[in-house]
C-alpha cells in the first residue's frame, strides 16, 4: 500500500499511471495536488495523455519536476474543446490557486488610462483605472499612476478642460480655483461656448494620439498671428500651452520612426532569480517602463525562459489590453498559441516579434540594461532583507530562523472607529497582497472609575486581544509567521502571549516596541519573552529596519482609521432602519430632502410617501422618536 504522507518518486509515478488509464488523448489541464490539498502544479496540453506520460519517465524528468511528481498524492483532469481554450483555463486557475511549482507574477494590477468621457456636453478629463465600461474614449495605459496625473495637468494647461466630476459641474455658479490658474475654461458658468470646447477636446485627442508636432505647429501660427494683431495676452496664453506641450513630448518622445504602439518585454534570469522589464509605447510616446519579478517556485533553476515569458505574456494581459505589436527578446513558448489568445481577447491581430537589427532592436537592448540594473538591485535588496531579518534571530535569540514577519498596531481616536492592522515583510519586502485591516467589532465599554490613560491602555489590550484571536483562530498553521511584531509595550506583549498560548501556537516569536523616552526615534524600548526592556544604539541598521517596519504598519492604521471615521462622519442614519433599503430611502431623501428631515416628521407625513407602508412608517417614527 501506498504511503501518501512520505515523498517519494515511485509513489508518485504510481499514482500518476493510475490516472493514465482514464485520461483521453484531447486537449485540456491537468492539476497535480499533493498533501493538505496544496496545488502543486497546474498545465495545458494538447494532448493530455501524451503530456501526463512524460511524467511517468524519470530519466526525463529534472531536479525540479522530479521534487513536483514525489509530492503529488493526486491528480485533477479538466477536458476542453481546444488547446486556446485550454491556456486560457490554465492561467486563470494559476491566479486563482498559485500553485507551488507555477510561475506567477504577483504584480498583475491593470494599468492606469486617461479617460475623456463622452456621456457630457462638455466632456471630463479623468484618470482611469479598471474596466473599461464608461462611455468614452480612453488612452494608455500608461505604467505610473503619476504619469497618468502629469499628462492630465499638460492637457489642462495646454487645452484648458475640465477635470470636474458631473455633480460639481452642474453646482457651480462661478469660476473654480482651476479657471483663476488657467488650466479650464470654465465651461461650467458658459465661458467658453461647445463648439470652441470641442475644437479643445479634439486637439487633445490628436495630442494623445501621437500628433503633438501638428498641435504645436497650429498653436504657434496662432501665437503669431496674436501677437502681430498686439494682443499681447492671447499670445502670452499661446506660449503657455505651446511649452506644457514641448515639455511633455520631450520628456515622453521615443524618436522611432513607425513605431506607434508597442510593448517591449525584456527578459533577464540568473539562476533562479528571474526579471521581465516592460516599456509601453502608445502613440509613438514612451508611457513608462516597469520591472516584475515573477515567482518562478521551488527549483526554479529549471525553468526554461521560454516558459517564464509565456506565463507572464498570459497572465499579464488577463487584466491589461496589449499592444499590436509585443516586442521580446525571448519568445514564449507556445508562441502561435499565445497570439491567437492575446488577438481573441482584443478582437485584433497581435504579433510578438523578436528584433535582430535595427531601431527596435537597440531599444530592446536599452530596456534590457535597465532590466540588469533592476535585478541587480532586486538582489541587492533580497540580500539585505536576509541579512536584517538574520540579524533579528540573533539579536534577539530566537531558536529558528525569520523568514516571514507579520506586524500588528491599531489606530482609534478615543476609542472612536478603531481599526486593527497588520503588515507582512519578507526577504522580498514588505508583501502587501498579504496587508490585511481588522475591522473592531466589540465595543468596549468605558469605565468611568479609572482613568483617561488606564481606559486608552484598557481598550487598545483588548483591541490586540480581538486581532490576534481573528488572525489565528481556524487558520492554517503553513502561512503563520515566523516572528509578530506588536506597537505596544510589554503589556500588549503580554497580550499576544496569551492568545497564542490559549490557542496551543508554540512556534512563533512575538516583539514588542514601545515608544522611547518623549517619543523620539532612536529611544525605543524592545520587549519579547526571554528579553526585557532591550534598548539599541541610535546608529544601529537593525533599529532602522526595525523602525523602518513599525513606521509602515503605523501608516496604513492610520489610514484604516481615517477612512473609517470618514465614513462614520458621513453615515446616514436611514442605513440603520431595518427594512429600509436604498430604494425607499431615495424615495424618503427625495420627499424630504435630508435625513434630519425625515426624522423631524410625524408618522402622517411619512404614510403620505410613495413606497412607504403603514409599518415602515411606524418603524422610521420610533427609530427617530423613541
Amino acid at each position: 500500500m501506498i504511503k501518501k504522507n512520505i515523498p517519494s518518486l515511485d509513489n508518485g509515478i504510481e499514482i500518476i499511471k493510475n490516472e493514465l488509464i482514464t485520461i483521453p488523448n484531447k486537449p485540456g489541464i491537468y492539476q497535480m495536488i499533493g498533501e493538505n490539498e496544496e496545488y502543486l502544479y497546474i498545465g495545458k496540453a494538447k494532448n493530455l495523455k501524451n503530456r501526463v506520460t512524460f511524467y511517468t519517465q524519470p530519466k526525463r524528468l529534472n531536479s525540479r519536476l522530479t521534487y513536483m511528481v514525489s509530492n503529488t498524492i493526486r491528480m485533477e483532469i479538466v477536458i476542453t474543446s481546444s488547446e486556446m481554450e485550454a491556456l486560457l483555463l490554465e492561467s486563470n486557475l494559476i491566479k486563482k490557486f498559485e500553485p507551488t511549482f507555477n510561475i506567477l507574477l504577483k504584480d498583475d494590477k491593470s494599468f492606469s488610462s486617461i479617460l475623456l468621457s463622452l456621456s457630457h456636453s462638455f466632456p471630463q478629463l479623468s484618470a482611469h483605472r479598471g474596466l473599461r465600461s464608461i462611455k468614452g474614449k480612453y488612452f494608455g495605459p500608461f505604467v505610473s499612476r503619476g504619469t497618468v496625473y502629469k499628462t492630465i495637468e499638460t492637457l489642462q494647461k495646454a487645452f484648458l478642460l475640465r477635470t470636474c466630476n458631473d455633480n460639481m459641474f452642474k453646482s457651480r455658479s462661478r469660476p473654480c480655483l482651476q479657471y483663476q490658474i488657467k488650466r479650464c475654461s470654465a465651461p461650467c458658468v458658459s465661458y467658453i461656448s461647445k463648439e470652441s470646447y470641442k475644437e479643445s477636446i479634439n486637439h487633445a485627442v490628436q495630442f494623445l494620439s501621437g500628433y503633438s508636432k501638428d498641435i504645436k505647429d497650429n498653436l504657434i501660427k496662432k501665437m503669431y498671428k496674436a501677437s502681430d494683431d498686439q494682443n499681447y495676452e492671447a499670445a502670452g496664453i499661446y506660449k503657455n500651452r505651446i511649452k506644457a506641450l514641448t515639455e511633455a513630448t520631450a520628456r515622453q518622445n521615443i524618436n522611432v520612426p513607425n513605431l506607434n504602439n508597442v510593448d517591449f518585454l525584456v527578459l533577464k534570469k540568473i539562476d533562479n532569480k528571474v526579471v521581465i522589464q516592460m516599456s509601453i509605447v502608445r502613440g509613438g510616446c514612451n508611457y513608462g517602463s516597469k520591472a516584475y519579478f515573477p515567482k518562478i517556485g521551488k527549483n526554479g533553476i529549471d525553468v526554461q525562459e521560454d516558459e517564464i515569458m509565456k506565463a507572464f505574456i498570459c497572465q499579464f494581459y488577463n487584466k491589461n489590453e496589449p499592444a499590436s505589436i509585443i516586442l521580446v527578446n525571448q519568445y514564449p513558448k507556445d508562441k502561435e498559441l499565445v497570439e491567437e489568445l492575446l488577438s481573441k481577447k482584443v478582437n485584433q491581430k497581435i504579433k510578438i516579434e523578436y528584433p535582430k537589427k535595427g531601431k527596435k532592436l537597440d531599444i530592446i537592448n536599452l530596456v534590457l540594461n535597465n532590466a540588469n540594473e533592476s535585478l541587480n538591485r532586486k538582489i541587492y535588496e533580497r540580500s539585505s532583507n536576509k541579512n536584517n531579518l538574520k540579524n533579528l534571530q540573533e539579536i534577539f535569540g530566537f531558536t529558528d530562523s525569520i523568514n516571514k514577519v507579520e506586524v500588528y498596531d491599531n489606530s482609534h481616536h478615543q476609542g472612536k472607529s478603531p481599526i486593527g492592522a497588520m503588515v507582512a515583510f519578507n526577504e522580498d519586502g514588505f508583501s502587501k497582497s498579504l496587508y490585511r485591516r481588522y475591522n473592531i467589532q466589540t465595543d468596549y465599554k468605558k469605565n468611568s472609575s479609572i482613568s483617561n490613560d488606564e481606559l486608552t491602555n484598557n481598550n487598545d489590550y483588548l483591541m490586540m486581544e480581538e486581532v490576534m484571536k481573528r488572525r489565528f483562530i481556524g487558520k492554517n498553521s503553513s502561512n503563520f509567521p515566523d516572528l509578530l511584531i506588536i506597537d505596544g509595550g510589554k503589556g500588549h506583549l503580554n497580550i499576544v502571549l496569551s492568545v497564542l498560548k490559549d490557542l496551543k501556537i508554540d512556534k512563533i516569536n512575538v516583539l514588542a516596541i514601545s515608544k522611547g523616552k518623549e517619543r523620539d526615534a532612536g529611544r525605543e524600548h524592545f520587549f519579547t519573552k526571554n528579553k526585557d526592556n532591550f534598548n539599541f544604539n541610535k546608529d544601529d541598521p537593525t533599529l532602522f529596519f526595525l523602525q523602518n517596519l513599525r513606521d509602515e504598519v503605523h501608516r496604513y492604521a492610520i489610514a484604516g482609521h481615517r477612512l473609517k471615521s470618514k465614513k462614520t462622519l458621513f453615515k446616514n442614519p436611514l442605513d440603520e432602519i431595518e427594512g429600509i433599503g436604498a430604494i425607499r430611502k431615495k424615495t424618503l431623501l427625495e420627499e424630504f430632502g435630508s435625513a434630519k428631515s425625515v426624522g423631524e416628521a410625524n408618522l402622517e407625513d411619512l404614510l403620505k410617501v410613495d413606497g412607504i407602508s403603514k409599518s415602515s412608517a411606524k418603524k422610521i417614527f420610533n427609530f427617530f422618536n423613541e
